[in-house]
């Protein structure tokens, strides 16, 4: 792993983003690489709109892409490492550069790179680790505590005018129908135990709240040291209070969650999803949701992500939403280029680039 002492890196920046993308890039990349910056050539390329709008519907093998995969083409040329954050990384796009061996992705996951033909041309795809498992465990953290308190509906009722005509018309006996609960000793099953599931449960333990996980890949006594206990889908979603998912989409995720399974959950109990829409049947969700066989769902991600405005879970009252932002934050944002271009000084140094950000590691084998 590595390369010669001079590389040509081009790195697409997401000004549609965030407006400082390019600044952050070359901060991050000056502080990686030290002296070795002047050393290579870096090129800084705007990701313009194009042919990919950023969608969770897949086009090309990728998805969750946006830019011009001509433009990308025609700039691209001769570049050992492309480093980007939503540019679609086709096989088409990399059939233009053959000199490209790495593409960098300054997010959790990959998506808008088509790893299977990356790993075909030798190319090594780098992601983040742990990128925005803060801010996730602290939305989910909020969610938590919003479903608990009423907050979000509170708010909205008081707005409207819905809460003051009301109490007016039957009194306080309004506030009835606002199933209010305390979090001690209450019980919150996690679908997932990674980077997030392991942050929220370290938050909610400081409410008293007892954690069982369900997690197929984290032994029980992994979990007994962070306090939590292994248990198997089926028995979590009868016994929680609220559930959070937190974990990754794959062929066996996707929709894990159907109608048959959210049928276990308790009539009290919260479902909350800061991971990926699709591990939720959306439609047995709305049913459950609408016929009150659930209390409540607090939901960031949808399975058309960016959430269109005729989604029906949008008419329910018993639904907080939030769209797709729990990922969001200043720190995020940085920490992922920060990877990146760490993961890139490695790479130029012919060091180990930590395995955990590398999409593809059958690629090493070679």
């Amino acid at each position: 792993m590595g390369a010669a002492n001079m590389t040509k890196i081009v790195v697409l920046y997401d000004t549609w983003s965030k407006a400082d993308a390019k600044q952050i890039w070359e901060e991050m990349l000056r502080k990686s690489l030290g002296l070795d910056y002047l050393k290579h050539e870096i090129v800084y390329l705007e990701n313009r709109a194009g042919a990919f709008k950023w969608s969770t519907e897949v086009k090309e093998n990728v998805k969750e892409a946006f830019g011009d995969p001509d433009y990308i083409k025609q700039n691209i040329g001769g570049a050992e490492v492309v480093l980007s954050g939503f540019a679609p990384m086709t096989s088409s796009v990399m059939d233009s550069d053959p000199a490209m061996k790495v593409i960098g992705i300054a997010r959790g996951g990959p998506v808008n790179v088509d790893v299977a033909a990356a790993t075909k041309r030798g190319i090594i795809v780098v992601g983040t680790v742990g990128r925005n498992a803060i801010s996730v465990a602290d939305q989910t953290m909020g969610f938590i505590l919003s479903e608990s308190r009423h907050i979000a509906r509170s708010n909205m009722e008081l707005k409207t005018g819905t809460y003051f005509a009301e109490v007016a018309r039957i009194g306080r006996k309004y506030l009835e129908g606002y199933a209010f609960q305390e979090l001690e000793g209450k019980t919150l099953g996690l679908i997932g135990f990674g980077e997030v599931g392991r942050r929220v449960a370290k938050r909610v333990h400081a409410f008293d709240m007892k954690v069982q996980v369900f997690d197929p890949y984290v032994t029980a006594e992994a979990l007994d040291k962070d306090e939590c206990v292994k248990t198997e889908l089926n028995l979590l979603l009868r016994t929680s209070d609220f559930i959070s998912i937190h974990a990754k989409l794959t062929p066996e995720t996707t929709h894990l969650l159907n109608e048959e399974r959210l049928a276990m959950m308790k009539p009290s109990a919260v479902i909350i999803n800061t991971a990926r829409g699709e591990i939720i049947d959306e439609k047995a969700l709305y049913e459950a949701l609408k016929e009150k066989r659930i209390a409540s769902a607090a939901l960031d991600v949808f399975e058309e992500d960016p959430i269109k405005p005729d989604n029906p879970l949008l008419k329910l009252e018993n639904v907080t939403v939030t769209p797709h932002t729990a990922g969001r934050s200043p720190e995020v944002e940085k920490r992922g280029y920060q990877q990146v271009a760490e993961a890139t000084a490695k790479y130029l140094r012919w060091e180990e680039i930590q395995r955990a950000q590398i999409a593809n590691p059958k690629v090493l084998e070679h």
